[in-house]
């Protein structure tokens, strides 16, 4: 599918027009050192606030924490594509320039950096570092340390997304010992604030060495806590640093309550169930309708010993589903993946497997102001009508909504798939759904992580079986799984691609042609279209939030009319079960996932005494006073 270049260079001018306009008319924000950026909206927090008012400023400290993680780990090194670090490394152990704000779309706020500026034009910003920024092992923070960070974590041995996600960063330069900055190709509304996410390494413990081989067992850097004891493949336990140089910053107050966090890691779902319940560990968060409905009840729960707990939450769902891999020759044609989505039938799967619990996709963006809605309105069409050359009609002509709503049940959904088929030159010979023109048989493996996700699929394959298609599925470990997702190895596989509030250049990784052939990128569906490309840009580009839900909602829609995924299904909560002992801040962010928030929790002593007596008495937890 191809286009002329000149609609998009069209697209971009006018782009680079309005945000130059808006630069101009803003610029005197961009005269002093700020405490913090906002993407399209001014800070909620300013300048010398407390805390994030999802923190308890006076959470307790003390305590242990223990959660268990799926599969194993075997490797301390958590940004190279070689091994799975544990579940947590990044976030306790390495700490970033900026941190974001879980009750805003994208702000940041200082961290390491005590202040950041943006110059005039908007093509680089300067980074004043916290003179009192100490790593772990005692030795300061510096600009020479986030020069290195930038330069070794954009080479080979990091991981491809960090030289994807920083393409634009053109020059890192240490001004002084505390001053850095950080220069970019053009200008691009986000990157200031991007550039604050990059984890910042000790230079003196990383440098002169093999940096993909040699932090297999090593890991140091500024976080709040330090590796403890570590039994690769089975558990690792991190222990607050009580000399954290950063324990009174306002963004970190009423958090990193625990003195040791633990994660135990388990090979299969039900024997982790079986252990939680044993007290091996303390919190879940259940992502299995059927284990939320059936299995997370008894009398544990009933005495209240153990708690379940909903907590909503307004996160952007992003989309998760089956894969299509477009490297498969037999994915090719649209027509072909419609119709297989087609075989899917959610109403049958929430009533008789999940519990009513769900509801089904509509958008990569789902449950986000970001999703495309019906018809494309003028705003969109001014960015979709120079790339129709490159776009199914059906962008234009048919509304966003529901995969199948048009269909009144599962019957009909397959004779409309019947048809797409026909249509695409696909016949049922012998039994087995074949290509006309090239007696290709359609024959495919569904490549599953977890053994739960055998009784969603079944389903799924018996109706692809009325149709002629031949899919079986499998399941592999997890060590394999990663292994064919970073080399694209796969027919189909299910996965999902989270979403923020504020998309931007993570989406060039997602669906960008660049990132198609490219080892280890998230464009798992092997993407290849301009008309994507030009809309990943004029994301992006936004110069402002209006834009920016604009292009955003045009990508949508043409990624969900290209029908590159069988979409599944959200639930807009989080399931949370967990020991009868802690108490978290009633006021909950409103973007954030379990694990992160679950760091502002903290031990409750006069709940833990309860539960303690109530266990040793074999009688209910005592109500509180």
């Amino acid at each position: 599918m191809g286009f002329g270049f000149r609609g998009n260079e069209n697209i971009f001018r006018r782009w680079a027009l309005l945000a130059a306009a808006l630069l101009l008319a803003s610029s005197t924000a961009y005269s002093a050192p700020v405490h913090g950026l906002a993407m399209g909206s001014a800070l909620k927090y300013q300048k010398g606030f407390s805390h994030f008012e999802y923190a308890n400023p006076n959470a307790p400290k003390g305590g242990a924490l223990t959660i268990s993680a799926p599969g194993s780990f075997d490797t301390l090194n958590p940004f190279t594509l070689k091994g799975r670090p544990p579940l947590l490394l990044g976030g306790l152990v390495f700490e970033t320039l900026t941190e974001s704000s879980l009750d805003e779309p994208f702000s940041v706020y200082g961290k390491l950096a005590q202040s950041l500026e943006i110059a005039p034009d908007g093509k680089s910003v300067t980074f004043r570092l916290n003179p009192a920024a100490r790593f772990s092992d005692g030795k300061p923070v510096t600009a020479a340390d986030v020069v290195f960070s930038f330069e070794v974590l954009r080479t080979d041995a990091a991981s491809p997304f960090y030289r994807f996600y920083y393409q634009d960063v053109v020059e890192v330069v240490a001004r002084d010992r505390l001053t850095v900055r950080l220069s970019f190709s053009r200008f691009n509304p986000e990157l200031p604030l991007i550039a604050g996410q990059i984890p910042v390494l000790p230079k003196h413990v990383y440098s002169g060495k093999d940096f993909g081989r040699d932090f297999v067992r090593r890991a140091v850097g500024s976080g709040p806590y330090t590796v403890g004891k570590v039994d690769f493949g089975k558990t690792i336990r991190f222990t607050r640093n009580p000399d954290h140089w950063g324990r009174a910053l306002n963004v970190n107050r009423g958090r990193y309550n625990f003195d040791e966090i633990a994660v135990k890691y388990y090979r299969d779902q039900t024997v982790q169930l079986e252990a939680f319940k044993a007290g091996e560990f303390d919190f879940m968060a259940i992502n299995s309708s059927k284990q939320w409905a059936v299995d997370v009840r008894g009398d544990k729960w009933d005495k209240g010993y153990l708690v379940r707990e909903n907590l909503n939450h307004r996160n952007n769902a992003g989309m998760q589903g089956y894969v299509f891999n477009l490297r498969r020759p037999i994915f090719q044609n649209r027509d072909v993946r419609h119709a297989l989505a087609l075989a899917l039938d959610f109403e049958w799967s929430n009533r008789n497997l999940f519990h009513g619990q769900y509801t089904a996709m509509n958008s990569y963006f789902t449950n986000s102001e970001l999703a495309a809605r019906g018809l494309p309105p003028p705003e969109e069409l001014a960015l979709l009508e120079p790339l129709r050359a490159g776009l199914p009609a059906a962008v234009f002509a048919e509304p966003v909504r529901k995969l199948g709503a048009q269909y009144r049940n599962i019957r009909q959904r397959l004779r409309a798939a019947a048809r797409l088929l026909r249509k695409a030159g696909w016949r049922v010979k012998d039994g087995v759904l074949t290509e006309e023109a090239t007696g290709r048989e359609m024959r495919f493996t569904i490549t599953l992580v977890s053994p739960a996700f055998e009784r969603i699929t079944e389903p799924f394959l018996n109706n692809l079986r009325k149709l002629g298609a031949q899919a079986s599925m499998k399941v592999v470990n997890d060590a394999v799984y990663e292994g064919m997702l970073r080399t694209h190895d796969f027919d189909m596989v299910v996965t999902s691609f989270g979403q923020s509030l504020s998309p931007g250049n993570e989406q060039r990784d997602f669906w960008h042609s660049e990132s198609a052939g490219r080892e280890g990128s998230r464009n798992l569906i092997g993407i290849q279209s301009p008309a994507v490309d030009a809309l990943v840009e004029a994301v992006i580009k936004a110069p402002d939030r209006g834009a920016l839900v604009t292009a955003t909602r045009a990508l949508d829609r043409v990624l969900w009319h290209g029908h590159y995924m069988v979409p599944h299904w959200f639930i807009a909560r989080h399931r949370l079960t967990y020991w009868n002992k802690f108490s978290h801040p009633e006021t909950l962010p409103l973007y954030y996932n379990p694990f992160g928030f679950l760091l502002y929790w903290w031990v409750d002593a006069g709940k833990e005494q309860a539960l303690q007596a109530a266990i040793e008495a074999n009688k209910p937890v005592a109500a509180a006073p």
